[in-house]
C-alpha cells in the first residue's frame, strides 16, 4: 500500500498540475515589469537643412496598476498551487479506491474457492461417497449446479481483477506490462467516534477546492479594482536628440518629452468595469456553491462510512458466526440422516453470501475513508469509539486499599 501511494503522488495528472503551477509562478515578473521603452529615429529635410532626430520614450502606468496586476498574478499562482495539491489528493484517493476494490476481489476469490471445495464434498456425499446412504441424484445435481455457478463467479472475478488492475495502473502511471500483485490484509474497521461537525471544520480548513474558490474571489476583487483604474491616464516620459546640418554648420538640440494617455473611449472602460463586477459576483457564487458541495459530499460520505462500519460489525460479530454454526449443525444432521442436502446447500450459500457481504463492507469502508480524505483535503485517521463504562463494574480501589 505504501508503494501504491508513493507512485500515485507522481502520476501524470499530478505532474501536469505541477508544471502548470510552476508556469503560473512566472506571471508575476511579467505583470510587475514596465512596458518596453520605445526608440525612434527620424530623418527629414527642411529648407536646405538636413535634420536627424533620435528619441527614447517610456510608458509608466498609473501608480497602483502594476501592484494590482502583480496581486492578480499571485492569486493565479496560488490557485494553481491548490489545484496541484488537489490533483495529488485525487490521485491518492483514486489509488486507494482501486486498491481496496482489488482487496475485495482477492478475498472474494479465496472465499469462493473455499465454498466450491465444500460443494465438491457435498456432491460426493450426495452420491454416497461418504457412506451416508443411498444415492440421491437430484441433490447431486443441485450440488453440481451450485459448483458450476461458483466456477462462473471465479471467471467473473478474474475479469474484474484485470479491469481493476488496469485502472490502478492508470492512476499510478504504470505501463500495461506491470503486474499488480495480491493485496495485503487490512485491520478491521473501527466504529466511528469523530462527530460530523469536527469533520466539517477540517474540510473548511483543508479542502483545496474550497480554498481555491476563496482565492479566486480575491483575484476577482483585484481584477475589479484594476478595471476601475483603467480610465486613469498613464504617464509617458522620454528624451530626444536632434541634429541639424546646414552646409558646414551643425546644430544640436536635446529635449525632454512628457505625455499622458487620453481615456477617450469611455464605453470600453465602462464595459471593462461591468465585466469585472460580474466576474466577481460569479466567483462569489462559485465559492458558495463549492461550500455547499463540500457539505453535501461530506454528509454523504460520512453516512456511507458509518453504514459500512456498522455492516462489518454486524456480519463479523453476529451474522457470520450464526451462519457458520448453522452450517455445522446442518452437516451433522445430514450425516445422521435428519436433514436433506438441500438444507446443507442453502446454509452454505448463506455463509458464502454473508462472507462476501462482510468483505464488500470492509472494502467499502476503506474506499469511503479515501473519499472522506478527498473531501477533507488532508489525511485523516479515525478515532475508535470508547466503549461505555459497565454500570455493574466495581469502582476502582482507593490508594492504600487492596
Amino acid at each position: 500500500m505504501v508503494t501504491v501511494l508513493g507512485l500515485a503522488a507522481q502520476n501524470p495528472e499530478a505532474e501536469a498540475a505541477l508544471h502548470r503551477w510552476r508556469a503560473a509562478t512566472q506571471k508575476r515578473p511579467q505583470a510587475m515589469t514596465l512596458p518596453d521603452p520605445r526608440v525612434e529615429a527620424t530623418s527629414f529635410y527642411v529648407r536646405d537643412r538636413d535634420r536627424y532626430m533620435l528619441s527614447v520614450t517610456q510608458d509608466i502606468p498609473y501608480p497602483g496598476k502594476l501592484i494590482l496586476a502583480g496581486r492578480i498574478a499571485d492569486r493565479e499562482a496560488e490557485i494553481a498551487r491548490l489545484r496541484y495539491q488537489a490533483a495529488i489528493r485525487d490521485a491518492l484517493s483514486a489509488a486507494k479506491e482501486a486498491y481496496f476494490e482489488l482487496y475485495y476481489i482477492d478475498r472474494a476469490q479465496a472465499v469462493t474457492r473455499e465454498i466450491r471445495d465444500l460443494y465438491d464434498r457435498y456432491a460426493a456425499l450426495a452420491v454416497g461417497g461418504n457412506a451416508v446412504g443411498r444415492t440421491n441424484l437430484p441433490e447431486t445435481f443441485r450440488a453440481e449446479s451450485q459448483r458450476a455457478q461458483l466456477g462462473y463467479d471465479l471467471v467473473l472475478l478474474e475479469e474484474m481483477r484485470r479491469a481493476e488492475s488496469a485502472r490502478l495502473r492508470a492512476v499510478l502511471g504504470l505501463p500495461a506490462t506491470v503486474a499488480i500483485g495480491v493485496t495485503e490484509d487490512v485491520a478491521d474497521p473501527v466504529e466511528i467516534a469523530d462527530p460530523f461537525d469536527r469533520l466539517r471544520e477540517l474540510a473548511t480548513l483543508y479542502n483545496q477546492d474550497l480554498a481555491a474558490a476563496g482565492v479566486d474571489v480575491e483575484r476577482a476583487q483585484a481584477q475589479r479594482d484594476l478595471a476601475r483604474r483603467a480610465p486613469i491616464p498613464d504617464l509617458m516620459i522620454g528624451t530626444n536628440y536632434t541634429r541639424m546640418v546646414d552646409g558646414m554648420e551643425k546644430d544640436h538640440t536635446a529635449g525632454v518629452t512628457v505625455g499622458l494617455t487620453i481615456p477617450l473611449w469611455f464605453g470600453k472602460y465602462r464595459a471593462q468595469n461591468r465585466e469585472a463586477v460580474e466576474m466577481l459576483a460569479a466567483a462569489q457564487a462559485e465559492e458558495d456553491a463549492q461550500r455547499l458541495k463540500v457539505d453535501a459530499d461530506l454528509a454523504s460520505t460520512y453516512f456511507s462510512l458509518s453504514n459500512s462500519s456498522r455492516l462489518v460489525r454486524l456480519y463479523h460479530n453476529t451474522l457470520l458466526p450464526q451462519a457458520r454454526q448453522a452450517l455445522q449443525s446442518a452437516e451433522e444432521l445430514y450425516r445422521q440422516g435428519n436433514a436433506s442436502m438441500a438444507a446443507v446447500l442453502e446454509t452454505t450459500a448463506t455463509v458464502h453470501n454473508f462472507e462476501l457481504a462482510r468483505l464488500r463492507a470492509t472494502a467499502d469502508f476503506y474506499q469511503n475513508m479515501a473519499r472522506l480524505e478527498r473531501v477533507l483535503g488532508t489525511a485523516f485517521q479515525l478515532k475508535p469509539r470508547t466503549p461505555a463504562p459497565d454500570a455493574n463494574a466495581a469502582p476502582p480501589a482507593k490508594e492504600g486499599q487492596p
